[in-house]
């Protein structure tokens, strides 16, 4: 008898939460400077760091927009901190301090070195998220007692706390290289803490213990006995004025990251490179682009901006979204005095809010843009700082930027964002709304997800299981409201259409996938019509 391993034919095609999660591009005064990481409502203040006034730095505005953001919808923020060449980390070096006949004191130095030291010392940190305002080391070491008496300890339990001395990480490990516990895993210091974590790099020196006559060994009746740091500002920002390359190696790391997203923020930002590097990335990876048109401007000075950016002159211009907000408001963070705070990353949250209600079928309502009645714009004090009139308006709907303004309803008047655009330099054409570019991104990345799994497999197992996906996965959007029948002769009054084949040139080693929707479309306008009859 031979028993084979398991088959499991059950499984699913699986969604991700990746419409739940936006990207952007900011200054902070914490995070890693080497690549993109996440934050979520929960540790934002503690990987970012404390929000700093926009009259200090115009580009604060990111860090606001990103909190409120996670506060109001958004599952989390994939984040590339913005630096230029002159940002600096250094390593933190913790040393033993000697007498005048060359004998440890059991006291220790704390020291900043721009380069890896050179022995002797007892540690060696680099913190890689790159704090501002720096951080605290402490180390200590339980008693070790053999025969009655305190003997010296390998095992050393390091701590990092910020500089209001809430704990960033604590570490238990020993000085002894090669050392193993009891399962036969490194219990040696540097390896404990990169088996956790990949934000801090240790490296110990020669000395393999601490000694009983140590500040940091054993306890002080019942308080154990740390040797700690005062604040060590190890990381240097250097100039925040970012250039074309500074700008283009961010959008890089949002690219190259391991972390899924399915909107690209702005984050309030009036800088063309910035701009320009967030276009670019928008068509690579196929992500809408949401960003903010100064809301300081006049609408004639807003389409100049947009104008000047050529936004509608890019490659996929249908993922690119502009909002217009001539509104003032109270800081929802409390660090700012009311200020013109743009709402595109607002407008995002919402977004993923709404993707968050999925029907049994797993579609989520973006048929539904984020505009109009239904969506106000949930901010205190707000002051509409100017009111377009009807010419100004259609002159705002020709350059495709979307208002974000006060409008009266049945239930009352609130602050929306009156339209749904995108940026294509079109006029009649589903391309313009943004549901359309809502759902048919997602579409996309349905498909090329399902696509990756059915490479490398035979090619009419590959064939089958595309198109009995994509049969399931249409069936599932014409019933979700997201395509409706086409009146397209060649749809023949069918919501879809799709191919899966060999390639003609190609069969033995390529697959063509084509596919044809109809995507629902969205009221912009109402044209009512009241009659006198006699």
């Amino acid at each position: 008898m031979q028993l084979n391993p398991l088959r499991d034919n059950s499984e699913l095609p699986a969604g991700s939460n990746s419409d739940q999660v936006f990207a952007i591009a900011m200054r902070a005064t914490r995070g890693r400077i080497d690549k993109a990481f996440m934050v979520t409502r929960g540790n934002v203040k503690a990987r970012l760091g404390k929000g700093e006034s926009t009259r200090v730095n115009a580009l604060n505005e990111a860090w606001v927009q990103t909190v409120e953001a996670l506060q109001k919808g958004a599952y989390a923020a994939v984040v590339s901190r913005l630096h230029t060449s002159e940002a600096a980390l250094s390593w933190i070096v913790v040393k033993e301090t000697l007498d005048v006949g060359e004998v440890p004191t059991g006291n220790y130095t704390f020291e900043v070195s721009a380069t890896e030291p050179v022995a002797p010392y007892l540690f060696a940190i680099k913190h890689l998220e790159c704090f501002n305002d720096g951080i605290k080391v402490s180390f200590h070491a339980d008693e070790n007692r053999v025969g009655g008496v305190n003997q010296g300890n390998s095992m050393v339990t390091l701590r990092l706390l910020d500089k209001d001395d809430e704990k960033l990480a604590e570490y238990t490990g020993s000085l002894l290289p090669g050392d193993i516990d009891d399962n036969g895993n490194s219990k040696y210091l540097p390896d404990v803490i990169a088996n956790r974590t990949d934000t801090l790099e240790v490296l110990v020196g020669a000395t393999t213990e601490i000694a009983p006559t140590s500040s940091a060994y054993g306890y002080d009746g019942v308080t154990p006995k740390w040797a700690s740091s005062d604040v060590l500002i190890y990381f240097t920002e250097g100039s925040t004025t970012y250039a074309v390359e500074d700008a283009q190696r961010a959008a890089s790391q949002l690219e190259k990251t391991q972390y899924d997203y399915g909107y690209i923020a702005s984050g309030g930002t009036k800088s063309a490179p910035l701009m320009d590097a967030l276009l670019g990335l928008m068509h690579r990876v196929n992500r809408q682009f949401r960003f903010d048109v100064p809301g300081d401007l006049d609408p004639e000075a807003a389409v100049a901006w947009v104008e000047q950016m050529n936004v509608s002159g890019r490659d996929s211009a249908h993922l690119a979204h502009a909002f217009w907000a001539p509104l003032k408001c109270n800081d929802p963070t409390g660090i700012n005095p009311r200020f013109h705070l743009g709402t595109a990353t607002l407008n995002i949250a919402k977004a993923c809010a709404r993707n968050a209600q999925t029907n049994a079928k797993g579609f989520a309502p973006k048929n539904y843009p984020v505009a109009g009645r239904d969506w106000p714009v949930d901010r205190s004090g707000i002051i509409q700082t100017y009111t377009p009139d009807d010419p100004e308006m259609n002159l705002l709907a020709r350059a495709k930027i979307n208002p974000v303004i006060y409008s009266v309803y049945s239930g009352g008047g609130r602050y929306v964002w009156f339209d749904s655009l995108t940026c294509a330099p079109v006029d009649n054409s589903l391309r313009k709304l943004i549901s359309v570019a809502d759902m048919s991104s997602s579409i996309d990345d349905a498909v090329t997800r399902f696509a990756k799994d059915a490479l490398q497999k035979p090619m009419k197992v590959a064939v089958k299981m595309t198109t009995d996906f994509l049969q399931t996965l249409f069936e599932g959007a014409e019933a979700s409201d997201w395509i409706v029948p086409s009146a397209d002769p060649e749809m023949g009054g069918a919501a879809f259409r799709f191919v899966v084949a060999p390639n003609e040139a190609s069969p033995y080693d390529r697959m063509d996938v084509s596919y044809w929707l109809r995507y629902d479309g969205t009221n912009r306008q109402t044209f009512v019509t009241q009659t006198l009859s006699r």
